[in-house]
């Protein structure tokens, strides 16, 4: 009988420890769920970040899409095409192309034929085609009263206006690759045989020296350009319907990819594109 009086004590025991168990792991299951509730609705309550690298990334290939549909019409059209002008705000707004000479387009269309007072926009034949030379020139006829629109340079001789020049300092240029951006430095006028047409130098003293000269004679300028040596420029020069053998000439400034952020921050929404040709 005493034997097992205490079997069952024991089993009682056994049963109690059992029993604390199962209530100690309830406690500890409600504990927890409390706590992930608790940080699950701190997450929820955070605003979504979004990354400045994806933005970027998103921009990136948009813009590579947009030049892709852009081009391929115009290399359909012309396969010398190599990029698109256009000037913010004015009625410049042509495709650039490049050949072996610097002659054939003088007279020849975009589309192929030929039109005097017409042609097409050219780059120099001894410049990089993607704009990273020092110095790269693109040539335009002003077609002025010879014809009833203002397309090609015309536009570029309304620079010599100071109230213009500083309406429509920028200008946007193309290339199936990316966009770049431009700021007018000044616009000088000088004989078609001008010194100033050159598209090497021999070091920095060089390139900076005729770019201050130029400065220093421009008709109209932008005060506040800062010349440096490592700086790219781009000039568009036309004629002058006054007198066929003088020149505006129209130089620009790159933006550096430096500058490039904070540019489109403050000049962005003046730089899209609006058909005007």
């Amino acid at each position: 009988m005493e034997t097992n009086s205490k079997k069952r004590a024991d089993s009682g025991k056994k049963l109690l420890r059992v029993l604390w168990g199962l209530i100690f792991v309830i406690l500890a299951a409600v504990l927890l769920s409390q706590h992930f509730k608790h940080v699950s609705s701190q997450q929820a309550a955070k605003p979504s970040v979004r990354l400045y690298p994806e933005q970027t990334s998103a921009s990136s290939q948009s813009e590579k899409d947009y030049l892709a549909n852009r081009f391929k019409p115009l290399k359909a059209v012309n396969a010398d095409t190599i990029a698109y002008v256009y000037a913010p705000g004015t009625k410049l707004d042509e495709p650039v192309v490049q050949t072996n000479d610097n002659a054939s387009y003088l007279v020849k269309t975009f589309e192929g034929g030929r039109d005097a007072y017409m042609g097409t926009v050219f780059m120099d034949k001894d410049n990089q085609k993607d704009f990273s030379d020092r110095l790269t020139w693109l040539f335009g006829h002003a077609r002025g009263s010879k014809a009833g629109d203002h397309r090609m340079f015309n536009d570029v001789n309304y620079y010599d206006r100071q109230d213009y020049f500083d309406q429509h300092k920028y200008v946007v240029i193309e290339t199936p690759e990316r966009r770049l951006y431009y700021e007018a430095m000044g616009l000088v006028i000088v004989p078609e045989e001008t010194a100033f047409y050159r598209t090497e130098f021999k070091n920095d003293e060089d390139f900076t020296g005729q770019l201050r000269k130029i400065y220093e004679e421009s008709r109209t300028k932008n005060s506040a350009i800062d010349i440096r040596a490592e700086d790219k420029y781009l000039v568009l020069s036309t004629c002058r319907e006054e007198d066929d053998t003088i020149r505006s000439n129209l130089y620009l400034r790159q933006i550096p990819d430096t500058e490039l952020e904070e540019f489109l921050a403050q000049h962005g929404d003046q730089l899209a594109y609006a058909p005007t040709r």
